[in-house]
């Protein structure tokens, strides 16, 4: 082992060293400490999701980065995909009640995707899971019913300059909300508490990120069909 070796080993270890005699090791001190901080957290954001709190509020850099990190992946996926070629993708055969069925399980996605996201400050949920459970709908209903129709309504409803939209929009806010915190947190404190319309920029933030989640997660599964096929 060269010198260089030696020194990293012995650096990593001091630093460490020092990481745990810093760490207070008491489980009271522990739990009083952290349920102050959730105490005030709640008091400024005005929301009964605290975890919601966090993420998009105390700690809405992290989250930043988390919808900068998923663009990444779906431009990765897409570029890497388009090196194959594209499968004939004719019209499916289906049967009527297959149809009928799946276009109902899209109008509820929709539904559920408006009150998970929309709701996600008030109760678990938010802009993720609303995201994945509208593009795995749409999913579900081109593979099952009509593939060609559900890429003609991504290309109709021009949803990726939604999505790029989305995407700049919630940047925006979320770099505000680092930069100016306490502005934010003045808007808060004049909304009611537990109301669909508190927590501030929170729920616009949720409905930009599910949107983005959505566009992002239907475009990567619709390169694979393109790519590969139905089956």
């Amino acid at each position: 082992m060269n010198l260089k070796k030696i020194a990293a080993v012995i650096l990593v270890v001091y630093i460490f060293t020092l990481f745990i005699f810093q760490i207070d090791f008491s489980a009271t001190k522990a739990a009083e400490a952290v349920e102050g901080k959730i105490e005030t957290l709640v008091e400024k954001v005005r929301i009964p999701n605290t975890v919601t709190s966090v993420y998009l509020q105390s700690r809405v850099y992290d989250t930043l980065f988390e919808v900068l990190v998923f663009s990444v992946a779906v431009v990765g996926v897409t570029s890497m995909l388009k090196s194959e070629p594209k499968s004939e993708i004719s019209e499916q055969t289906v049967f009527g009640t297959a149809e009928v069925y799946s276009s109902g399980i899209v109008a509820i996605s929709i539904t559920v995707f408006l009150y998970v996201v929309l709701n996600g400050h008030l109760s678990p949920g938010g802009g993720f899971a609303g995201g994945v459970i509208l593009a795995s709908s749409i999913v579900l209903y081109g593979v099952s019913s009509n593939f060609i129709r559900a890429l003609s309504h991504y290309e109709n409803m021009r949803v990726k300059i939604i999505e790029n939209l989305a995407l700049i929009i919630t940047l925006s806010i979320m770099t505000m909300c680092v930069t100016f915190p306490d502005f934010i947190l003045a808007i808060n404190e004049k909304q009611s508490y537990g109301g669909i319309l508190s927590g501030g920029v929170i729920p616009l933030v949720n409905l930009l990120v599910g949107i983005k989640v959505y566009a992002g997660s239907w475009k990567m599964t619709s390169e694979f069909v393109v790519r590969r096929g139905t089956l």
